[in-house]
């Protein structure tokens, strides 16, 4: 009796110490993000608008995998297999959502794709990072050879999402 008192006891004190883990951890990510500033797309057609605010939304949901690879880099005696797991998912949806926004940009109207290059956006620079991944991010393929970690190579595409969001937002022609 005495014992599984103890072990009870043991996990229900395991796993407050990962709820309190997990709360201070989304603390920080909360105090440490920036405040978005909103994206002026009026100018833009409907498909181009949409195509902007997902480059957004993919740039920022970039940094739940690039955080759950830097956590897993740090020795860590609590880490379970759902960490890993969760992990996993994140670089799958991560993988899903480049696939959807290019094939969002496959399904631009002529006119939009020609905007697109009157403004020096091009979805090619994506697609480049996608094929050097083999088509999705995986764990597995955290390190290869003569290129940076897969988290590194994670930010990189979040910043190429980036220029193409800021060069989007910006208005070609001003109106006197």
């Amino acid at each position: 009796m005495i014992v599984e008192l103890g072990f009870l006891m043991v996990a229900v004190g395991y796993g407050t110490f990962r709820l309190l883990r997990s709360q201070a951890a989304a603390r920080r990510y909360l105090e440490e993000g920036a405040a978005e500033v909103p994206l002026e797309l009026d100018h833009l057609s409907i498909g181009l608008r949409r195509l902007a605010q997902e480059a957004r939304t993919l740039r920022i949901s970039l940094d739940s995998p690039i955080r759950s690879i830097r956590e897993l880099l740090h020795a860590d005696i609590t880490r379970t297999h759902e960490d890993i797991e969760s992990m996993d998912h994140a670089l799958m949806e991560a993988s899903r959502q480049v696939n959807d926004w290019l094939g969002m940009v496959d399904r631009l109207p002529e006119s939009d794709r020609l905007r697109l290059e009157e403004i020096g956006v091009s979805a090619e620079p994506i697609r480049a990072v996608l094929r050097a991944e083999k088509g999705a991010f995986e764990r597995a393929r955290f390190r290869v050879a003569d290129q940076p970690t897969l988290d590194h190579r994670l930010v990189a595409l979040a910043q190429k999402f980036a220029r193409i969001e800021t060069a989007l937002a910006v208005r070609s022609r001003i109106y006197r």
